[in-house]
């Protein structure tokens, strides 16, 4: 993952998670992962960031429409963040809304791929994305997960410019990440239809991805199944108290 500011355009450098329950999510993620948040203010309808040693890790919002799940997403940088909604729009997707700048914080927009799957874009100015990544209680990995992966990769690779490379596997396992493995930052996972829906998966690290785990369920969220050890890291699926899936991740070392 590369360092703050150094973000290469198309790479994750930014989440933030939508609620329809801010308070209650607040108060799960401050209390799962020593998180700070600040509330920016009803200027800008209540969204907020969350702090991890005091440096910016995530961004926190109500929903502006009622009726959406809670969900995280994942803003990818983009030099030209006007460029790369032509892009999209050039590749079958949709734009929802934007480009629109946050004055001296950087230039942003909302899209969504052929197939739905939402995608932001982030142009950083003052505001350069997560400070911390890859270590407890940061972003640690993103990936789209589709049911529809041909067109999903093809999206991917003419609309954002992402080098795939396969991932070997199983038969029926599909995956591919945004680069060589040792320097990819995101990749795509085809899923079976009765896995979906097609989304995006946001990995939070834990040093203890047990502990992290029990934690979480005293807190209110659902833990699926009994952790697992990957030859990614020790790994588990959790669903917020407000509806919102992640995936808990051992930090690397």
């Amino acid at each position: 993952m590369p360092a703050r500011g150094d973000t290469p355009d198309g790479a994750p450098i930014w989440i933030d998670l939508g609620t329809d329950d801010l308070p209650a999510a607040v108060a799960f993620y401050t209390a799962l992962f020593g998180w700070e948040h600040v509330d920016f203010g009803e200027e800008f309808g209540h969204y907020g960031q969350f702090l991890l040693r005091g440096e910016p890790v995530a961004g926190v919002g109500p929903h502006q429409v009622t009726g959406q799940p809670s969900e995280w997403g994942v803003y990818l940088a983009a030099s030209d963040a006007d460029a790369a909604v032509t892009a999209v729009i050039e590749n079958g997707g949709t734009v929802v809304m934007g480009p629109d700048d946050v004055p001296g914080q950087g230039r942003w927009a909302m899209t969504t791929d052929p197939t739905g799957i939402g995608l932001a874009f982030w142009q950083p100015q003052e505001h350069r994305g997560f400070a911390r990544v890859m270590e407890a209680g940061a972003p640690c990995w993103f990936e789209v997960w589709t049911t529809t992966y041909d067109t999903t990769c093809a999206f991917y690779r003419d609309a954002v410019g992402w080098d795939l490379h396969d991932v070997p596997g199983d038969d029926g396992f599909r995956y591919a990440t945004n680069g060589p493995q040792e320097s990819a930052t995101a990749g795509i996972y085809g899923v079976a239809d009765d896995e979906g829906p097609s989304r995006w998966l946001v990995y939070l690290g834990a040093d203890d991805v047990d502990a992290a785990a029990s934690r979480a369920t005293e807190l209110g969220a659902t833990v699926h199944g009994e952790p697992v050890d990957t030859p990614y890291g020790r790994q588990v699926d959790v669903t917020d108290p407000t509806g919102a899936p992640f995936r808990l991740l051992a930090a690397p070392a």
